[in-house]
């Protein structure tokens, strides 16, 4: 069975520098990926309170799944290459994006919807292997 997909993402992967004290950010384009956006709203005592929930599905047949790296191994690397992995606060926009940023606020003028990873799992396993984000 093979997933349904309608989007490209861009991962903008975040990445410690111990020289300079500052997160670096590597981007990452992954094509043919699942991206559903859910609108969720509120009534508070501050009045009517919206938000985006992205769930995005990314399959483990992508292009480039090969170039995965889990968080920790990720992190050992002195070259990232052509590596990504999915980490908590990792930025995410929907579509292709050739920025390279300094840091998640560079992302705040784009005119694609982009969200932070807040939740992440890797299911590649069973009938329909993928990995599996939560973010807003």
């Amino acid at each position: 069975m093979m997933m349904i997909t309608n989007a490209t993402i861009t991962i903008y992967n975040r990445e410690y520098d111990p020289l300079t004290r500052f997160d670096t950010w590597h981007r990452t384009v992954i094509r043919n990926v699942h991206v559903y956006v859910d609108h969720k709203a509120s009534v508070s005592d501050s009045g009517l309170n919206s938000a985006e929930i992205y769930k995005i599905r990314i399959p483990a047949e992508v292009e480039n799944a090969d170039q995965y790296l889990p968080p920790e191994e990720y992190a050992k690397l002195k070259d990232l290459g052509e590596h990504w992995t999915i980490q908590i606060e990792d930025q995410i926009v929907i579509g292709e994006y050739d920025l390279e940023i300094e840091r998640p606020a560079d992302l705040k003028d784009v005119r694609l919807r982009h969200c932070k990873v807040l939740s992440w799992s890797d299911n590649r396993f069973g009938g329909l292997p993928h990995w599996k984000i939560g973010g807003v």
